[in-house]
Parts: C-alpha cells; sequence; structure tokens
C-alpha cells in the first residue's frame, strides 16, 4: 500500500489536483487496505470531507498521502 501512495504522490504536479482523481485514488486505497481497518476509516474520512468542488490543493492531497501512508506503516508493538 505505501508503494500506491508513493505512486500517487510522484505523479502531483502544480498547486491543484482534479477532484476526481483524488476520489479515484482513495478508493483505490480504500480497496487495497481490506485487511487494515484503521486505513480503511482513515479514507472513509477523508472522502466525507474531501474539500473542493472540481479540484483539491495539492498540498492538501499531499498530507492527506502522508496521514494514509502512516496509518498504513506497521504499527510498532509496545
Amino acid at each position: 500500500m505505501v508503494n500506491l501512495i508513493e505512486e500517487f504522490k510522484s505523479g502531483i504536479s502544480g498547486q491543484l489536483v482534479d477532484r476526481g482523481r483524488v476520489v479515484d485514488q482513495l478508493l483505490d486505497l480504500r480497496l487495497e487496505a481490506h485487511d487494515q481497518p484503521r486505513v480503511t476509516e482513515l479514507v472513509d474520512e477523508v472522502l466525507s470531507n474531501l474539500p473542493g468542488r472540481t479540484v483539491v490543493e495539492a498540498a492538501w492531497w499531499l498530507e492527506t498521502l502522508d496521514r494514509l501512508s502512516m496509518a498504513a506503516s506497521p504499527q510498532p508493538v509496545v
């Protein structure tokens, strides 16, 4: 999943990203995270609060992808 997130990040150029593309990528991540409830919940939250009508700011999308990457990373056992 982290590789997919990095792929999405590398495809960002400019200051704005098409909102439909963001939705598609979030749905791809949700499908990939079928066995990671923490990631699925975060994707659902982001989808529910997605900004913009036709575009979103690239900075917001990059930050969101970073949050998803952290959520998808294995958590150390304490």
